[in-house]
């Protein structure tokens, strides 16, 4: 399988040749989808790219039973009701107003989602964490999470931008992308996807890796030397491999930070995520489904499940086991 992030020809200014053309957004009409929606008009301002709406409601399972002609009616007008919601909004908030470019599906949200991404080859997904169901169903696994998990192309998860200074033209601002990398080549996927975003949004880059907390052991017996010594090779590795990395070439003429700490991968990105300037964490995922991915885990979902910033996540093929 190949990693299916659009691309375009490479340019000097966009030497990796990632394209926004297309961002498709979820609506359930909760104040978060809305949220999210201004989110995706301020990024299809930056890349002059088309919004698409999709709402999905629950299929109507009284089509199979006898006697419920009246319901199917009623469905109807209830679909209707919805486009002109959809229409309304797609006016209220996007500059020019495409009708073809609404879509109302029946089915399970995030299966339908990941469907309208497909075809009409969307670039990217901006989607919203929180929607009627709010923090209850956050925790126990929310369609955000399974559209990151399924989706073929980029996905943002939108949240409140930060509060800005009075005065500030900029409801939205893209300062300082937070990437977190374990130098493997699935990382390596959102380093060059943030890249990408940083020279045509003017952002600087904060490369970030967090190292397993051997230091955290303290023993007076020869294993404690040994995790000592251990703990010195891993950040020496780490910061040769950052080095490397600080190297490449699509990196080059990018402001470009690099940050080693001591802890566990998701509890250092969330928190590095609080720094002020921060407005941005990309990380990438594996392209992984069912059991395996069940057992694997994904650092990428815990962030975009505990981070209070919004979180890009970019696919990634790579198998690294």
């Amino acid at each position: 399988m190949t990693q299916n992030t659009s691309k375009v020809p490479q340019t000097q200014d966009n030497p990796l040749g990632f394209k926004i053309e297309r961002i498709l957004v979820p609506l359930d009409f909760s104040p978060a989808s809305v949220e999210a929606l201004d989110y995706a008009v301020w990024l299809a301002k930056q890349f002059r790219a088309a919004i698409h709406l999709v709402h999905v409601y629950p299929p109507d399972e009284a089509s199979s039973v006898p006697g419920v002609g009246h319901l199917l009616f009623q469905s109807a007008e209830a679909i209707e009701r919805l486009n002109e919601e959809l229409t309304g909004i797609h006016r209220k908030h996007v500059p020019t107003f495409r009708p073809e470019n609404c879509h109302i599906h029946g089915g399970r949200p995030y299966e339908e989602i990941v469907g309208v991404a497909h075809e009409i080859d969307a670039d990217l997904i901006v989607l919203s964490t929180r929607g009627h169901s709010g923090l209850k169903h956050l925790l126990l696994g929310s369609t955000a999470e399974r559209v990151v998990r399924s989706a073929t192309c980029p996905v943002l998860v939108a949240r409140k931008p930060k509060q800005r200074s009075k005065g500030s033209r900029e409801a939205f601002l893209i300062r300082t992308i937070l990437v977190p990398t374990d130098f493997s080549q699935c990382a390596l996927a959102g380093t060059e996807y943030a890249a990408f975003l940083a020279r045509v949004l003017g952002s600087t880059l904060r490369l970030f890796h967090a190292m397993y907390p051997y230091t955290n052991y303290v023993f007076v017996d020869r294993a404690g030397v040994r995790l000592s010594v251990l703990a010195e090779a891993v950040e020496e590795t780490a910061r040769q491999e950052m080095d490397a990395l600080k190297q490449m070439d699509f990196l080059r003429g990018l402001p470009v930070e690099t940050e080693l700490l001591p802890g566990l991968a998701v509890d250092e990105i969330c928190a590095a995520g609080g720094d002020p300037d921060v407005d941005l964490i990309v990380t990438s995922t594996h392209g992984r489904t069912g059991l395996k991915h069940a057992l694997i885990g994904s650092v990428a979902e815990h962030v975009v499940r505990y981070a209070e910033l919004p979180v890009l996540v970019v696919p990634s093929y790579h198998d690294n086991s």
